[in-house]
């Protein structure tokens, strides 16, 4: 198993580390499975959601492709490891104490989705209306996560990342540096065990490709972030969300809050990382 200071190295050099057994061996699947169901139920919802911001010119996520928002508010089995102890103890000494979970959606990759296009996370998405204007200091100022739920590998369609590029100022979802359409003549896809976590600076550059297999690849997405970075941009009604997103006519990021008796329901240990999210 990876150290917190293997980790750390990981990040600083290439922009990510794949943390193994995250989700022990014999609970992933149970997780994978909670996580799709909840997934399905919320389906319908996300692509009216989705629609929407489509119809106002926005560019979302690739055909076969369908993120869920919140997913924390209708299924908590996988809630117990956001708090592993690698993944803190690199969060941590990377952003010291009190911190704040961003996000946290459900991914799902079905069979031939289309390939997607170069970007960084939030706050460095550039088609996000809120988000850091390039040039980006060298500084670490959010983590993102992806959960493999399922195993990741070119069959399954492991995401793409191209090494390095969290050390560049810009990113290919402003439409400079690199056509974000295109393969990359360094990128490398992410393979690692269903149980996984891949924890990356989210100023990396990376892209979904196509699953080749017959059965969906579900994934979850977390961020984590110090406390001082302003999360008002994602929360719906807030000041910054109409100043920022309604009233620019802008792509959102929102994340959605998390209900009072579901915060009361989690883990001791997760609950002040998402204290700040609740309704």
């Amino acid at each position: 198993m990876q150290t917190v200071d293997e980790i750390l190295v990981d990040l600083d050099v290439q922009g990510y580390s794949v943390i193994d057994g995250v989700i022990p061996a014999d609970r992933v699947a149970e997780v994978r499975q909670s996580v799709f169901a909840a997934h399905q139920i919320r389906a319908e919802e996300a692509n009216a959601r989705a629609d929407a911001v489509r119809a106002k010119g926005h560019r979302l996520a690739a055909a076969g492709v369908q993120a869920i928002p919140g997913i924390i508010n209708d299924e908590q089995s996988f809630a117990p490891y956001v708090a592993d102890e690698r993944i803190m103890g690199a969060v941590e000494r990377l952003f010291g104490a009190f911190i704040h979970i961003t996000n946290v959606s459900a991914m799902v990759n079905f069979p031939g989705n289309d390939r997607a296009y170069w970007h960084a996370d939030w706050p460095y998405n550039q088609t996000n209306a809120a988000h850091i204007p390039a040039p980006y200091p060298d500084a670490v100022i959010k983590l993102s996560s992806i959960w493999m739920l399922t195993e990741f590998s070119h069959h399954t369609g492991g995401t793409l990342v191209l090494p390095g590029s969290h050390r560049v100022c810009n990113n290919p979802s402003g439409g400079e540096l690199h056509d974000r359409e295109a393969p990359h003549p360094a990128e490398v896809q992410v393979a690692g065990e269903a149980g996984s976590v891949m924890l990356f600076d989210s100023r990396l550059w990376h892209c979904v490709t196509t699953n080749h297999s017959d059965e969906p690849r579900v994934a979850l997405n977390v961020g984590y972030a110090p406390w001082w970075l302003n999360l008002e941009p994602q929360k719906e009604g807030s000041a910054d969300f109409q100043q920022m997103v309604v009233e620019t006519n802008g792509k959102p990021n929102a994340s959605p809050p998390i209900p009072g008796d579901v915060y009361d329901g989690l883990p001791e240990k997760v609950k002040p990382l998402v204290r700040h999210m609740v309704a």
